[in-house]
């Protein structure tokens, strides 16, 4: 994929509503990236963006992809089951992936995160001491025979980070160093877009007062009540308050959560 490409295509998402988007070369001055950013804010909806990036990783040479979502500890939508989202995997791989909860013990989305740059599925192993689990899954991915791909981390607001899998299919590979950086770039777009479209549908929120916001970045602190009260030089009483109302406000029961909650909604600096 080192030769120019220049390429159109139109996505229909309703019968008046058109998004246009170019591809071209990603050498040249970064165009086609702004292009793609510009046909991802016009999405409206996540299943829109989802078409957009499947049609231009298509174009790429990309015939597999895959697409975590990985909301922070405290986030309303956090849980044990990560979101997966899935395109050209054989459905058998993607039924026992999700079915035998794979995720749980699949090393590459968590070195993703911890990686600079993306890398190799297939070197995982080079940058991390496997679990026992993990080799496993390094020995079951081999024996799906689906080719080697490359690994992408994505991050976004306040910890709503995501991993973005790359795969030629079997036999082969994605080589070239500006291949990569296009998947890279334009899957850290897709995925700030996505972030967007997606926490405009979550619950809100009570908006916390000055005061309250305060006394929630102490409680991330570890800090008491007591202790509080005598670092704000308020009552106990006056404290507890704040505090209780600060957990009716979030919609949790207990400090942990609270200071986990405050640190996915971005109220603790």
């Amino acid at each position: 994929m080192n030769e120019a490409v220049d390429r159109s295509a139109k996505m229909p998402f309703s019968d008046d509503d058109t998004i246009e988007w170019e591809l071209q070369d990603f050498g040249s001055g970064g165009d086609s990236l702004l292009n793609f950013a510009e046909a991802a804010r016009k999405c409206r909806h996540t299943d829109q963006l989802g078409s957009l990036c499947i049609d231009v990783f298509d174009k790429l040479g990309a015939t597999m992809i895959s697409y975590h979502h990985m909301p922070a500890p405290g986030a309303s939508d956090h849980s044990d089951w990560v979101p997966v989202v899935t395109n050209g995997f054989p459905s058998s791989w993607v039924r026992r992936y999700k079915k035998e909860q794979l995720y749980k013990v699949d090393p590459i989305p968590r070195h993703a995160l911890d990686a600079c740059r993306p890398f190799r599925w297939s070197e995982v192993g080079r940058y991390r001491d496997l679990t026992e689990a993990e080799e496993r899954y390094v020995e079951i991915l081999k024996e799906e025979n689906l080719g080697d791909g490359f690994a992408i981390a994505v991050f976004g607001p306040h910890g709503r980070n995501g991993y973005v899998g790359i795969g030629g299919g079997s036999g082969k590979a994605i080589a070239d160093e500006t291949e990569i950086n296009r998947f890279h770039f334009i899957s850290q777009i897709a995925h700030l877009r996505y972030c967007e479209l997606l926490t405009a549908k979550l619950p809100s929120y009570a908006k916390l007062s000055e005061r309250e916001r305060e006394i929630l970045a102490w409680i991330a602190k570890g800090k008491s009540n007591g202790v509080m009260a005598e670092i704000l030089d308020l009552s106990p009483n006056t404290v507890d308050t704040y505090v209780r109302r600060i957990f009716r406000k979030l919609h949790v029961g207990d400090r942990v959560t609270a200071a986990l909650r405050g640190l996915a909604l971005g109220l603790i600096d």
